[in-house]
């Protein structure tokens, strides 16, 4: 069984623990820094900003941004990009700044906000990340904010800055410009912030250009250690334990655009030093994924080779690789029907002449079952689905089973209902209306190309959240993973003028939510 962050850790990480009672949320991967929480609390299974339902409250936000939501008691923490008041036709939208914005959670009012400059620029709600997708971390007593242009700031929880960091991240190396695509999340490991940064140094200890785990002093700022290996800047690193009781990260290498750190594949750091437990050289894959695990085994992602690496996380030796095709189960919905086919223990390659691509950045494990949604055919990648659909496969008994999902929710006349396997667009219009995106792919329906927010757990139930601002909620629960997994579809504004690529949050009986334009408190009414 997978089994969740250890009692070893949460004694050495106090804070975490006492976030776990508390049901705080103090870091994007919640509490015990693997996207899951579980809680007495009744937390919403259905909600809509466009009707109302179970909506405590939106408030508007000064600029869109894709960071996740820190919560820590009456407090939100997030970030946003720094305000823009003027488009100009023909002119790129770009920016290195971000804002830090510390958030009332009785009804979303701003309390401070505080600006962190960068040096590397990154475009305006691109949608695979900008300066402000690292979320901010903490521990009840200060708050440390990241600007992925490259500034790590620490405050207190009213905003009074305590000291701040800069470095360069990399933008061009040997002749190779890199597009802003920086996924890690930082999180809090006992009296450390572990960040990324790049390293600069020709001094034969590191790779010059390459980027590692920082192990920063949270009440100084000042380095403590650096990684013995590199990882991409594309990959989200997993806090867990060892079965010693270690706590560790699992970090990646690989992906597009040549980024230079190599072999591709996975290494286990001690969170203590920074030195590698372990390194998994893969023959195939990329790290364009959460880099899952937990003490028994780590999970290895592909994108045409339709396999998952399972890699024993005591030794790092690959146990077995894992089929996404063979013995599949696809349910797809019938729209004339108005009902579910079932294609059983199908060959998803052979028989449909498809192959499964996970969809960047969600996939979670729930127990011994791994969930991702799965990118259809488009532009970038042909003869890829099945369309429209999330994956559930069990790690133990390798069986794949897919369910098609509706697209988007619709209301009219206070009817409620669902759009299937169209591919839809959005806006990227800010709340001063103005459209603050240049790129074309930033505006797509989240099934194609694209970074969607990390999904998160509560009690069982995965909340998935796309380009198009809606959220699916699925039961793990369920025997077979079919039409009864999908608890509900949910929307965080109106169909065709919402758009977010962000993770929710929950803390304290209530799920937090963002859009381009809002920050949403979600709760039983």
């Amino acid at each position: 069984m997978i089994k969740t962050l250890s009692l070893a850790l949460s004694l050495l990480c106090c804070t975490i623990l006492q976030a776990q009672k508390t049901d705080n949320w103090p870091q994007p991967a919640g509490p015990n820094g693997n996207w899951m929480i579980k809680t007495e609390a009744k937390v919403p299974t259905e909600f809509s900003v466009t009707t109302g339902k179970n909506i405590l409250w939106t408030a508007e936000l000064p600029e869109g941004g894709q960071s996740g939501i820190t919560v820590w008691e009456d407090t939100i923490f997030l970030t946003v990009m720094s305000p823009i008041f003027e488009v100009k036709e023909g002119q790129p939208i770009k920016g290195a700044n971000v804002l830090a914005l510390g958030i009332d959670a009785k009804d979303g009012e701003i309390l401070w906000e505080r600006e962190l400059k960068g040096s590397a620029q990154s475009e305006y709600m691109y949608g695979f990340s900008d300066s402000s997708t690292p979320g901010p971390v903490t521990d009840g007593k200060y708050v440390w904010f990241f600007n992925a242009s490259g500034n790590l700031s620490c405050f207190d929880l009213k905003g009074k800055r305590i000291w701040e960091r800069t470095w360069n991240p990399v933008e061009e190396l040997d002749g190779v410009h890199f597009p802003f695509n920086k996924q890690f999340e930082p999180f809090l490991a006992g009296d450390l912030v572990i960040s990324m940064e790049t390293y600069w140094k020709k001094d034969g200890e590191r790779v010059y250009g390459w980027n590692y785990l920082y192990g920063i002093d949270k009440k100084t700022g000042e380095q403590q250690w650096i990684s013995e290996d590199g990882l991409t800047h594309y990959n989200t690193p997993v806090m867990s334990t060892t079965v010693e009781g270690k706590p560790a990260a699992l970090i990646g290498r690989g992906g597009h655009h040549d980024v230079p750190e190599t072999p591709v594949g996975y290494s286990l750091i001690d969170l203590d030093n920074g030195k590698r437990i372990w390194k998994y050289d893969a023959d195939e894959g990329l790290a364009l994924y959460n880099a899952t695990w937990n003490e028994d085994y780590a999970v290895w992602y592909t994108e045409k080779e339709c396999v998952v690496h399972l890699v024993d996380s005591k030794s790092g030796k690959l146990q077995r690789k894992i089929s996404l095709t063979e013995n599949a189960d696809v349910r797809m919905y019938d729209t004339a029907q108005g009902s579910y086919t079932l294609q059983e223990n199908v060959d998803i390659q052979k028989d449909l002449e498809i192959n499964v691509f996970p969809a960047w950045f969600t996939n979670i494990i729930v127990e011994d079952k791994l969930y991702f949604l799965c990118f259809k055919s488009g532009n970038y990648r042909k003869n890829i689905g099945p369309d429209y659909t999330m994956a559930r496969v069990d790690l133990k008994s390798g069986k794949a089973e897919y369910l098609q999902v509706p697209v988007q929710v619709a209301y009219k006349g206070g009817t409620k209902s669902y759009i299937w396997n169209q591919e839809l667009t959005t806006e990227t219009i800010n709340s001063r209306g103005l459209d603050v995106s240049n790129d074309k792919r930033s505006r797509r329906d989240g099934w194609h190309w694209n970074f969607n927010g990390n999904p998160i757990v509560v009690n069982g139930k995965i909340y998935f959240t796309t380009m198009l601002g809606v959220v699916y909620c699925i039961d793990t629960t369920t025997d077979v993973f079919d039409e009864r997994a999908l608890i509900s579809l949910n929307d965080l504004g109106p169909k065709g003028k919402t758009w977010s690529v962000n993770t929710p949050s929950y803390a304290n009986g209530k799920l937090y939510h963002r859009t381009l334009k809002h920050l949403i408190c979600i709760g039983e009414e």
